[in-house]
């Protein structure tokens, strides 16, 4: 048995050998650490917690860490630095703690949903979308497209106390305001008002080219263009079925494409422009009935032709493609029509200019021929040529064409931008039947022309109004060619002052054609400089222009405008003619503007006002050439206070023989100065007493006065 003494001799040895030489050599013991924890409920977002000085982000619900490396004696106070959107978070247990030698896992964080409160309101005035913008609390910022006037409601609702300010984008035609341009939010809001007012309107009329006819439910789209020609749709409507069609709001734009499409017609676009100065303008756009419309099977090959012209469009077998790009079944109807400007070069779609590919700029251009051609399915959708797909087009060389090149640039019109792009070459053939014609490849169909891109010469001349001599500003101007088909338009500066660009050496109808106003038309011959026109152009408000135009043959028809020269007059009568080419009465001078004697036209009779009271009357007569007045064919247009009439015979008649004469219609102005236009449309002799001395009665056209008064 092992003594007391012996075990107390050994553990002083022991304790003894512990402390010599090893203290150093033994770690220091490291306090224990512990963790922060516990739970989220209700939270719908993010909330941001604070512990201490450090920020924590929490964005679910469940079980949350908000550290693990405090010591026993850390203190730790508790707080939310940030509540989630639409909703209150609270710490629900202490939020001073303070560790002892274990893990705090009981914290709480209980989150609820705060109330919110639609905002609503009502927008008055709007012709199309108009776009409300706001910003949350300052930074989060939405909006709300607002499409017709009435009561609107906003996308989100909102919580109490959200701050929100209101603004409204900028709209074409649109000035808008939106009150209150500020809240916050304390309950539902809903007397918002956004109010707007319209500036700038076009309106026009859509007509048959050729019987001046109205077109209703004709297809009517507007393109507005930005400074960096980016073409936009601004409204899409139909016509009524008088024609006519109105598109408000467009605001002052430059340059406002209008195309109009109606079944069996040729598509044609237009160019308008407003202005603060011409804030509505008034446009008519006349269509060109197709020359062929026939079927054919989408799988199958098809030649479509005109035997009264070269036109000619060949396609491949399953050529075209829907919008959707699916191939096209069943049956395609075609409409092809020849566009020959050679009369009338306003029936050109939108202006003669195109873009030089070479340098990216916009030059003048002269035609010499065009088709247009359009294809559509058994449900009337418009197809287009497949990808990777060209059908071969034969462009019949137009009648005025003298001289046509053997090659020639191939170009398109661009209907989104009023502009032609040039897309290929075509050269100069001759059918079976000796007629000429441009042949060419085309990736897709609209109108395509045989242009020839010139470098223009200026004409330089300035407008005023002729009662006043005060410049105008914003006047449309337009320049048409005679010896080559193109049509140049300019509009005056804010000092009545233009230049407007023509081909070198030709001769050139120059006249101001304005919704609010007109000229006389001038006869100018141009060389190969620019052109100062000695005296301004005078603009009146325009009682009436009458062009005339017709084919090659008869080659000379000549305008005879008659009309009183006392208030209602039957007997004491004026007429105008090429012998004749102007009258006063009542100190207002009528002007035969322009007698063509070698086809084609055209002639232009300028009435600034009505002089007196009575009934006016205008008539075509056959002159000289073989023919007759209706194969021509012939067109009378007539613009009678800024409203165009369109006339052609409807009946054929040998005007070489003694019913010479094409009586279109008459004017009847009242003794209140109401005007109105009554169409005739019959065929008459002329006798050589109807040009000279009208007194005596007994002139055919007199006594047909007569009998209508």
């Amino acid at each position: 048995m092992t003594s007391v003494k012996h075990l107390l001799i050994c553990s002083s040895v022991f304790l003894a050998l512990s402390g010599c030489g090893s203290s150093d050599d033994t770690p220091p013991v490291e306090s224990p650490s512990y963790a922060l924890s516990g739970t989220v409920s209700g939270l719908n977002g993010t909330v941001i917690v604070g512990v201490n000085d450090t920020r924590i982000s929490i964005s679910q619900n469940g079980s949350i860490s908000l550290g693990n490396n405090f010591k026993s004696g850390n203190q730790v106070s508790l707080s939310i630095k940030q509540q989630p959107t639409n909703q209150i978070c609270a710490i629900t247990s202490a939020t001073t703690l303070s560790f002892s030698n274990t893990n705090i896992e009981n914290v709480t964080v209980a989150c609820e949903n705060l109330p919110t409160f639609n905002i609503s309101g009502t927008a008055t005035g709007l012709l199309r979308p108009v776009t409300l913008q706001y910003q949350v609390n300052g930074s989060a910022e939405a909006s709300l497209n607002i499409d017709e006037q009435g009561a609107f409601v906003l996308n989100e609702s909102f919580a109490a106390g959200t701050a929100i300010t209101f603004s409204v984008v900028d709209s074409i035609g649109h000035s808008c305001s939106v009150t209150p341009t500020e809240v916050t939010v304390d309950t539902a809001i809903s007397n918002m008002v956004l109010n707007c007012s319209t500036f700038g309107a076009l309106s026009g009329r859509v007509t048959s080219y050729g019987t001046g006819l109205p077109i209703s439910n004709a297809d009517v789209s507007a393109f507005v263009i930005s400074a960096n020609n980016i073409s936009s749709l601004l409204q899409q409507t139909t016509t009524d079925q008088t024609g006519r069609f109105t598109i408000g709001a467009v605001g002052y734009q430059q340059r406002i494409v209008v195309q109009a499409a109606s079944t069996g017609f040729a598509s044609r676009s237009d160019v308008a422009r407003t202005s603060e100065n011409n804030a509505e303008t008034t446009m008519s756009i006349a269509l060109l009935a197709a020359d062929v419309v026939t079927t054919f099977d989408a799988s199958a090959a098809a030649v479509i032709s005109n035997t009264n012209s070269a036109m000619q469009v060949s396609l491949p077998a399953s050529a075209f493609v829907t919008s959707e790009g699916l191939p096209a079944t069943g049956s395609i109807t075609a409409a092809l029509t020849n566009v020959d400007a050679s009369s009338d070069p306003a029936i050109m779609p939108g202006y003669y200019l195109a873009t030089n590919p070479q340098t990216g700029n916009v030059q003048a251009i002269e035609s010499f021929g065009a088709i247009n051609a359009q294809f559509t399915d058994a449900s009337g959708k418009a197809l287009q040529l497949a990808q990777g797909v060209d059908a071969t087009i034969r462009i019949p060389v137009a009648e005025r064409a003298d001289t046509p090149p053997a090659t020639i640039s191939l170009m398109h019109f661009n209907q989104q931008t009023g502009i032609w792009d040039v897309e290929g070459e075509a050269t100069l053939q001759i059918d079976e039947m000796s007629r000429p014609y441009y042949l060419g490849s085309v990736s897709h169909f609209s109108t395509w022309n045989a242009d020839v891109l010139f470098e223009s010469v200026r004409i330089i001349g300035c407008v005023f109004e002729s009662d006043s001599s005060e410049r105008l500003a914003n006047v449309r101007i337009v320049a048409d060619g005679t010896d080559y088909i193109g049509r140049s338009v300019t509009y005056s500066n804010s000092e009545g002052e233009f230049d407007i660009a023509v081909r070198p050496n030709s001769q050139v109808l120059l006249s101001v054609r304005d919704t609010d106003g007109q000229s006389n038309t001038r006869i100018i011959d141009v060389g190969t400089t620019d052109y100062d026109l000695e005296n301004c152009l005078a603009v009146s408000t325009g009682a009436m222009t009458v062009t005339l135009t017709w084919g090659e043959n008869p080659n000379d028809l000549d305008t005879h405008f008659l009309g009183p020269r006392t208030a209602n007059s039957v007997d004491d009568r004026f007429r105008i003619y090429f012998s004749k080419k102007q009258e006063m009465v009542n100190d207002i001078t009528m002007y035969l503007d322009r007698d063509d004697v070698s086809s084609f036209g055209p002639e232009v009779l300028t009435v600034p006002q009505f002089p007196v009271a009575g009934r006016y009357r205008y008539a075509v007569h056959h002159y000289a050439g073989s023919g007759t007045v209706f194969q021509s064919p012939t067109r009378v247009e007539a613009r009678v206070q800024g409203e165009t009439f369109i006339f052609s015979p409807t009946m054929d008649e040998d005007t070489n023989s003694e019913l010479d004469s094409w009586v279109v219609f008459d004017v009847v102005v009242t003794s209140e100065g109401v005007i109105n236009v009554v169409p005739v449309n019959t065929y008459m002799r002329r006798g050589s007493e109807d040009i000279a001395d009208v007194a005596n009665g007994t002139t055919s056209f007199s006594k047909e006065l007569k009998s209508i008064q």
